[in-house]
């Protein structure tokens, strides 16, 4: 018999051969969710022996990870802003850097208790907008996305957080017009931002797993910015906020497309990183 100590160096090998960034972390959280236990029992049990299809299962998503498929693939989840999200092949799996939008949105309307209407542009998983949803308990939104497929997977994030009853999913592509909506208090918008040339420098898992159609956008990864900022004067509310996450290096060159589009009170937040991650300007 193989014990679950045996298991997880095992995994722990395979996982360090294939170049795998915190091969540890990935074998425990793996285990984890190959024998369904909390990951603290994988340390804390190692004497536990396992059955033949535990050992199955665990070297099946070993596997998967050794070819570099996301962990969040292989579990079928990722937390972000403290919450469970399902992810799929479908939308981009959820980031910290992505955080820094959220944080934005409660530094600018500080007062939880308002009944905010959010737009989400490129909704992908939700994780955007929903968090917010948690955090504005009187908000309402509407994501909007052009995958079929991530529009069911935020309808199922919502479900799964309780907050269907207080937001709407939908077809849209801002490359189609103003998407026919408006008076919106927040505007969030995540568009894909990759130069085209950077594509082969991208991590393994990036590239070959992550929806490409959500990742790139022209020469500079800037045509989309181009797009989206002359609609939102139709969009928002006066008075109203949007936030864009952007690429490294891209922070100013998107805050003087908004300045151009006649709006103000523009700043630039950065990530833990201290690259500026969230252009955000008000109308």
């Amino acid at each position: 018999m193989t014990t679950t100590g045996e298991a997880f160096e095992e995994s722990v090998q395979a996982l360090s051969r294939a170049g795998v960034d915190d091969p540890r972390l990935d074998a425990r959280l793996i285990a984890a969710f190959a024998l369904n236990r909390a990951p603290e029992h994988i340390f804390g049990f190692p004497e536990v022996e396992l059955e033949a299809d535990e050992i199955r299962l665990l070297r099946t998503l070993v596997a998967r990870r050794v070819a570099r498929e996301p962990l969040a693939l292989i579990t079928g989840e990722k937390e972000f802003w403290s919450l469970r999200f399902v992810v799929t092949s479908a939308t981009l799996i959820p980031r910290p850097d992505s955080e820094t939008l959220i944080e934005a949105v409660i530094r600018t309307f500080p007062d939880k208790a308002a009944p905010v209407k959010i737009l989400d542009l490129g909704t992908g998983s939700g994780c955007l907008l929903l968090s917010l949803l948690h955090e504005y308990e009187n908000a309402r939104g509407i994501g909007t996305d052009i995958s079929e497929q991530a529009l069911i997977v935020a309808r199922t994030n919502a479900k799964r957080l309780e907050l269907e009853g207080r937001v709407e999913f939908v077809y849209a592509n801002w490359n189609d017009g103003a998407c026919n909506f408006a008076d919106f208090h927040i505007i969030l918008c995540n568009p894909p931002y990759i130069p085209e040339g950077d594509r082969d420098s991208l991590q393994h898992e990036v590239r070959q797993y992550e929806p490409h159609g959500a990742l790139f956008a022209g020469p500079q990864g800037l045509s989309e910015y181009s797009t989206i900022v002359p609609l939102l004067p139709d969009l928002l509310k006066e008075g109203g906020w949007v936030f864009f996450e952007v690429g490294a290096g891209q922070a100013e060159t998107v805050a003087e497309m908004l300045r151009g589009a006649g709006m103000y009170s523009i700043s630039i937040s950065p990530d833990l990183a201290g690259i500026g991650r969230c252009v955000s300007a008000k109308l």
